[in-house]
């Protein structure tokens, strides 16, 4: 064998022994935790409760949760460490801003957690679908969601009007949104304009009246589960200048179960958007 082959057959040797070729797929996880609302619902929509044996208590709720029945046959826990660490799990799936306390002891406690950031746009969710995909052993689930997500928002594109209507969002405490949110990836994938993204706004502030005044969004939306709650903090949404600046017909209510977490159900958001306001233009 010439001198050149051996070195290369030498090195391919030491290579291979400092990174082993795998040889088969790691084994998915058994015993699945997560803690956080949004991990919750993204692990639904790829596992059951075969493999995922506990949830958080809000992804039980009705109020909280679009997936509250699927939840109803898995634990649920609220975030203690002491509770998840005796589920004796091999995973669990926390958000970034999850109780820091827990995860940090979890961790200490040699328990693998796997943390997802927030989803701020339709590309974070389907980034977020396929990591969870992965960590869960269910990439062909996966990547059938994400597959049926892209159609989905391609079909939604195609269905948008030329003029991009203004939507301001009000929430309790006056709060709106703008650049760098999923609120204002949804409204922009149902063809409209956030106000916020006119105004200038990063992330979520509250917005002083007089400026959503003088703003005159086409329309102004609000989360309907706040607007029915009455309380001080959602005293603003009934103010009689507000009620007379904007009419029935420029009032919209959306459904924030929807909205809070990055899951490919934010279609639904994205079509009710575009049902409500498509050929409605505003004078």
């Amino acid at each position: 064998m010439p001198p050149a082959f051996k070195i290369a057959a030498f090195l391919s040797v030491i290579v291979c022994a400092i990174h082993p070729l795998p040889s088969a797929q790691a084994a998915a996880p058994a015993r699945v935790v997560s803690m956080n609302l949004c991990t919750d619902q993204l692990a639904m929509l790829l596992t059951g409760k075969e493999q995922l044996i506990s949830v958080s208590y809000l992804a039980a709720r009705e109020s909280s949760s679009l997936m509250a029945d699927q939840a109803k046959g898995i634990g649920t826990n609220h975030g203690l460490a002491e509770e998840i660490f005796r589920l004796k799990p091999d995973l669990v799936l926390a958000g970034t801003f999850t109780t820091r306390a827990t995860v940090n002891l979890l961790k200490k406690l040699d328990i693998r957690v796997e943390e997802f950031p927030p989803a701020y746009s339709m590309e974070d969710i389907k980034i977020n679908l396929l990591r969870m995909g992965e960590l869960l052993g269910q990439q062909g689930r996966a990547f059938e969601l994400q597959t049926q997500f892209e159609r989905d928002l391609s079909l939604i594109k195609a269905e948008q009007t030329a003029r991009q209507k203004v939507i301001g969002s009000y929430g309790a405490n006056s709060y709106t949104s703008g650049f760098g949110t999923l609120e204002n990836d949804i409204v922009k994938a149902a063809g409209l304009t956030h106000m916020g993204e006119a105004l200038g706004v990063k992330g979520t502030i509250k917005l002083p009246l007089e400026s959503l005044l003088r703003a005159q969004p086409d329309y102004i939306m609000s989360w309907q589960q706040w607007s029915e709650r009455p309380g001080r903090s959602t005293e603003i949404l009934h103010h009689p200048v507000l009620e007379r600046s904007f009419g029935k017909e420029r009032r919209l209510y959306a459904d924030s179960r929807y909205w809070i977490c990055g899951l490919p159900l934010v279609i639904e958001a994205i079509r009710h958007l575009q049902h409500q306001t498509q050929g409605q233009a505003h004078d």
